[in-house]
Formats: structure tokens, sequence, C-alpha cells
């Protein structure tokens, strides 16, 4: 019996030192063990200065500067104002070197510089005017508007008629020498032209009284005339009009030199195709005769090929028209 006692008692003994040691157990887990797996292993901030502080293996391997500069801001760069020169520009038709980015502008055209002529700036704000373009008429329409303004007042047997021509180039919206030199087909002027420089040559000063006339113009001549649309001065149904004329009025410089005028074309106007048909009855009436467009053709390939020629062997051509003269056509 005191065995079994014994025993029992020992079972007694077993069980309170399990029961104490799960109880220590358990209580080491509450206390020591849930902290720790609920702490943080990075201390909790500072209120008064909110910097958070890094473990020491973490500050070691991220390197924090000590301060942060301000953002730089850069001052947009002044414009270039150098002025262009056509020296740096490609050829005219050549492709650029150079392909445009995005974004590029064209350069400025207001102000460039002619860098191999002069070193004075070209303004090209403003549109430059148009410039007529050379034509081998030039030289003859320039002549023949200088012989016509060696009449300054035009005048006949019928009386003064200088306001006439003013008149219907104001009509027809044109200059007096476009209207006047330039109504007339281009072969008779160049007849006038030949004919004209060999009685200068002469001695002989001639001047045109009346050259090119529209109908209108026609209408309100006086004397001795063709129906308006009927006269070879460029009547619209004998010529062809504007273009076309193809007769002139002349006299000389002086008002007692027109026989002369006249006489020297008796004389020499066949070598030129010209003629006066009404001698007696208008004597200052010239236009052509025969064929006078292939003879006009001859004469300017003459002209343009001693000027050529005249060119190449760098003399000088014939005396030309003043500068105010060419300034005027």
């Amino acid at each position: 019996m005191q065995a079994v006692h014994a025993a029992r008692s020992a079972d007694r003994i077993s069980h309170c030192a399990i029961v104490v040691a799960g109880s220590l157990c358990g209580v080491l887990v509450f206390f020591v063990a849930v902290p720790l797996a609920l702490s943080s292993p990075f201390p909790s901030p500072r209120e008064d200065t909110w910097i958070i502080e890094r473990p020491a293996t973490l500050q070691a391997a991220i390197s924090v500067p000590a301060a942060i500069d301000k953002p730089t801001v850069l001052a947009p760069e002044a414009p270039d104002t150098t002025p262009w020169s056509f020296a740096a520009l490609p050829p005219s038709g050549a492709a650029s070197s150079v392909a445009p980015t995005e974004g590029d502008e064209p350069p400025s055209t207001g102000t460039i510089m002619l860098a191999a002529a002069s070193s004075t700036p070209v303004d090209l704000g403003e549109r430059a005017a148009p410039v007529k373009p050379v034509d081998v008429m030039d030289e003859v329409d320039a002549y023949l508007w200088e012989v016509y303004q060696r009449a300054p007042v035009k005048k006949d047997g019928a009386g003064d008629f200088t306001w006439k021509d003013p008149a219907a180039a104001e009509r027809m919206g044109m200059s007096m020498p476009v209207y006047v030199i330039g109504g007339m087909d281009r072969d008779f002027r160049e007849q006038l032209y030949h004919a004209g420089r060999a009685m200068d040559a002469a001695g002989v000063r001639w001047a045109i009284l009346s050259a090119f006339r529209d109908d209108y113009r026609q209408s309100i001549a006086s004397g001795l005339k063709a129906a308006a649309s009927n006269s070879l001065h460029g009547g619209k149904a004998r010529t062809g009009g504007y273009g076309h004329g193809q007769a002139v009025d002349v006299t000389g410089e002086d008002d007692d030199k027109e026989d002369a005028v006249w006489q020297w074309l008796d004389r020499h106007g066949s070598k030129y195709g010209l003629y006066r048909p009404m001698p007696g009855a208008d004597p200052a009436h010239v236009q052509s005769r025969g064929d006078w467009h292939r003879l006009a053709v001859t004469m300017r390939e003459s002209r343009i090929g001693t000027a050529e020629d005249n060119r190449a062997s760098g003399s000088k051509t014939a005396t030309a028209p003043s500068d105010v003269v060419k300034a005027s056509w």
C-alpha cells in the first residue's frame, strides 16, 4: 500500500511540475515573444525633429547627400542678331546638307548682309519694285520715245493737238510711251529705228508728230484722215488695234526743218521699207511697203549681232538714249 501511495504522490508531483513549467512557458511567451514579434527594428521618430534614423547597415548601403540644392533655372540665351550672309547660303537650287529638325524657325528676312558686294545692310522688309524684263526691243522703244519728245508741241495745218495723245493714253489706262510707241507693230518700229538713226547720222534731226492711234484717238483727229477703225495708225478693223500700228506722222525737230526730213525719206526711205504715199495731201504721213516684215527681221538680227560683237570685243556700242529716257519708258 505504501508503494502505491508513493507512486500516486510521485504522479501528483510530476503533474504539478508539468503544470508549473507550462505556465512559466506561457508567461514567457506572453511577456517576451509577443512584444518582440510586434516590435520594429527601427526606432520611432522623435516628434520634435521628424528625422528618421536609419540602421547602421542601411546607412552604409545608401549615401544620403548632406543638403539638396535648389533647382537651377537657366536663363534664355539672347537671340543671335548676326545678319545672314549670302556667302554662307547654298547655291540656288542646291539641296541643303543639314536636315531641319522639328521646331526650327526660318531665318529672318528683315536684314540681309550682302557680304560679297557691300557691308551695307539691305532692308528686305518691303517688296522690291518689279523690274521690267529685258527685251530686244527696249533699245528701239527708248530711242523712238526720245524722238517723239523732240517736238513737245504737236501741231499741223489743222492746229495744236498736243492734248490728244495724253487723253487717249489716259482713256486706255496707259503711260504715254507705252501708248504712242508700244502701240506700233514691232517690225514697223524696227524700220523707224534704223531709218531714224541714219537720219540722225546725216544731221537730219527728225521728230514724231503722231504714232499709234486707236479708234478713239483717230475719231478726234482733224484734217485729212481715214475712218476711225480703218486707220493704218492702229485702226482695229484695218490693223488689229494696239500693237499693230503701221503708220507714223513725222516732222523736223525744228519747225522749219520738216521739209529736210520728208526729202530724206523720199530719197532713202525705200532702203528701210518706208515711203510717203501722199506727199502733197498729207506730207507727214509715213508707212511701210513691200516685204517689210522680212526686212525688219533682217535689220533686227543685224542690230543684235552687232551689239553682241561689240560686247565681245569690248568696244562701245552706238550712243544710246539717256538714262532719263530709259527711266521714262
